[in-house]
């Protein structure tokens, strides 16, 4: 197995432009999304959650600091940003990293390592 930048940074693309279906393309059969509590969600679960993450937090964007990467994985450096349904008064920004698997030119794992705190204060 070995990590590829261009598809890391494609899945991170398309998660930027919300498109629902090149990321749903993009996930392996066997792909897996772990939050930053540790929470494991399939692709089957992973299809209807970008959908409403997108929903709750349309402006939502990666920006990315570094990018380091070995045989086994990448991890993706930076911070993510949205606001709760857009409004300026629940607006975001976290450091936020993210551990990455590849297969092929596919998703394996997508793993987020942040405090979610400012996130999930933005949606009371």
């Amino acid at each position: 197995m070995h990590v590829t930048k261009e598809t890391v940074f494609k899945f991170i693309e398309a998660i930027n432009s919300q498109n629902l279906s090149l990321i749903n393309e993009m996930m392996a059969n066997d792909f897996y999304f772990i939050d930053t509590y540790g929470h494991y969600e399939n692709k089957e679960h992973m299809k209807s959650g970008w959908k409403g993450y997108f929903k709750w937090f349309p402006d939502y964007c990666i920006t990315i600091d570094d990018y380091i990467a070995n045989e086994e994985f990448a991890m993706v450096i930076g911070k993510a940003r949205g606001s709760y349904l857009e409004k300026e008064d629940k607006h975001w920004e976290i450091p936020a990293a993210w551990k990455v698997v590849v297969s092929g030119h596919q998703i394996r794992r997508w793993q987020v390592f942040c405090d979610s705190k400012k996130q999930l204060d933005s949606m009371n």
